[in-house]
């Protein structure tokens, strides 16, 4: 065959796919079976030694593998022994809020090395706004190590490519090419995502969904919103606008926010006031849980989930507002599934973030360029 014959390039891209399949074999059973030897490596993969030397070779250079000193004591030469090594190199979670920008640094396994979160105002414009997000960012990757893929949570919709479509709580956030304007800050890949479709996947990563492949969440309270967990992967929808409920909630008497602001309240002292019988707490915690309820119960009602996930901060309810957005669900639908309070606080979006970032990593089996 001559180069330019299409056999050829077919052969070349063959090659390609079978050393990426074989790649993404050995990571798979390296990370489920930490401290393997090679041996037992060839009986779970099906591979060759030879195939096996090739591709842990490579996984050595890329720093992603690390050799452990035999066992001793048996009989025998002691066989070499390999795990995956998840401090090769690390992701950042951002999460942008009308209020806050928070970082969160994870290995490869998703063990959590730093946090950090700043104040920015919501007349902060988009420059600054981005300009103390990246000092904060480095100053959270500054206590890991090398960044490998980043992904980053905002209020609005995010498209595809990683632009805002549309905010209308950040000042100059519609039209911003977040993913490009962050991928620049390290030279990697970035990823982006809506603020709630992210917390149901760093809830589903780490948090109260752990267990269940489809999952409704509910961002209540500063900022608000919903996300679709799907098959155990976060769920945007052809524009990023999935689960985005806004226009259908967009009574002021159900959000959650105004109904706050009006009072001149903080979340955390209604309940508390509400906990010690007042009248009037009481009554905006059941137009709360109301509200929580009514956002939860179109997603429900559409999507049969095994689990919903309140987060955010309506939170500090705790039990008895968990037990009153049951309460209200069970008129609104059908079938309730399991309702569960985040475990993971404000670490779920940002975290959900980093989850993203990673997932797009592993999808080229950590090959990294530059």
């Amino acid at each position: 065959m001559t180069p330019s014959d299409p056999g050829a390039r077919r052969a070349g891209a063959d090659t390609t796919l079978v050393r990426h399949l074989n790649r993404r074999t050995v990571l798979t059973t390296l990370r489920s079976h930490p401290d393997i030897t090679l041996s037992t490596l060839g009986s779970l993969t099906g591979l060759s030694r030879a195939t096996l030397s090739a591709v842990l070779e490579e996984l050595t250079e890329r720093g992603l593998l690390e050799e452990h000193a035999p066992a001793t004591g048996g009989s025998g030469r002691p066989a070499r022994r390999y795990a995956f090594r998840a401090t090769a190199g690390y992701v950042l979670g951002l999460h942008f809020t009308p209020n806050q920008v928070r970082a969160v640094v994870t290995d490869l396994e998703g063990q959590v090395v730093a946090r950090e979160r700043t104040e920015v105002p919501p007349s902060v414009p988009a420059p600054e706004r981005l300009a103390r997000a990246r000092a904060l960012a480095e100053t959270a990757t500054s206590q890991a190590g090398p960044v490998w893929s980043v992904g980053v949570a905002t209020t609005g919709v995010v498209g595809p490519e990683g632009r805002v479509l549309r905010s209308s709580q950040i000042a100059g956030w519609t039209g911003l090419d977040l993913v490009g304007t962050v991928r620049g800050w390290y030279g990697r890949d970035a990823v982006a995502g809506n603020d709630g479709t992210l917390a149901a996947l760093g809830e589903k990563w780490q948090g109260a969904a752990r267990y269940a492949d489809d999952v409704a969440l509910i961002l209540s309270g500063r900022p608000s919103g919903q996300g679709i967990v799907l098959g155990g992967r976060a769920h945007h929808g052809r524009s990023g606008a999935a689960a985005e409920l806004g226009r259908l909630l967009q009574d002021q008497t159900w959000n959650a926010a105004a109904v706050l602001d009006e009072a001149g309240r903080t979340a955390q002292d209604v309940f508390r006031a509400a906990s010690e019988g007042e009248e009037e707490a009481s009554r905006l915690a059941a137009h709360l849980a109301h509200h929580t309820a009514r956002a939860a119960s179109v997603l429900v009602s559409v999507l049969d989930p095994q689990l919903v996930v309140i987060a955010g901060e309506l939170t500090v309810g705790g039990r008895p507002f968990l037990e009153a957005v049951r309460l209200q669900l069970e008129t609104m639908c059908i079938n309730v599934p399991a309702v569960v309070l985040s475990e993971l606080g404000d670490d779920a979006v940002p975290l959900g973030a980093a989850r993203l970032a990673l997932d797009a990593l592993e999808e080229k089996e950590y090959a990294l360029e530059g």
